[in-house]
């Protein structure tokens, strides 16, 4: 699954250590909850994406993708969909190296076109912290639009005081 400089692949445990290493930056988890203590706490909480949805919420579908550069095939970060009760919740995770490159927007355009294929039916929605200025930007410039969250769907990603986006009908 390639666009025109990514190559995008489910994640695979393989992929896990070398990811965790790039992602492990404090930048990328200033609007998500913090540094973790250490790359080995990014790596297990990739794992436990890989597992996949806890058994009283068999219904849900979890989609997870390493991105990589096509030019030299660096693993750069990755995508995620939650596709649940006819709704995806997307997110992204790049290494801070990769950012204003245009990649993020590349990649969640691709991501839109997966779940266009694999649950035609779900409607995008992401959520972001205010201050959070470049996901809110990315979001925006997909095709996302900010609804007051009391007309949204149950977010699993919504915490109180969150943007949130909803992907534009087309």
């Amino acid at each position: 699954m390639q666009t025109a400089r990514l190559t995008l692949s489910p994640l695979v445990d393989a992929d896990i250590d070398a990811l965790a290493d790039r992602l492990w930056d404090e930048r990328v988890y200033e609007h998500i909850g913090g540094l973790p203590s250490g790359a080995d706490e990014v790596a297990l909480g990739l794992r436990r994406a890989l597992i996949g949805p806890p058994a009283d919420r068999a219904s849900e579908r979890w989609l997870n993708f390493a991105v990589r550069l096509r030019a030299n095939h660096q693993l750069i970060g990755r995508l995620e969909a939650t596709v649940h009760a006819g709704i995806a919740e997307v997110a992204f995770l790049l290494a801070p190296s990769s950012w204003g490159h245009g990649y993020a927007a590349e990649g969640l355009t691709w991501l839109h076109g997966e779940l266009s294929r694999v649950s035609p039916e779900a409607q995008c929605w992401a959520t972001t912290l205010p201050a959070n200025v470049r996901s809110s930007r990315l979001l925006s410039a997909c095709g996302y639009e900010r609804v007051d969250p009391a007309v949204a769907p149950d977010l699993m990603t919504y915490d109180e005081g969150d943007w949130v986006f909803r992907r534009a009908p087309r």
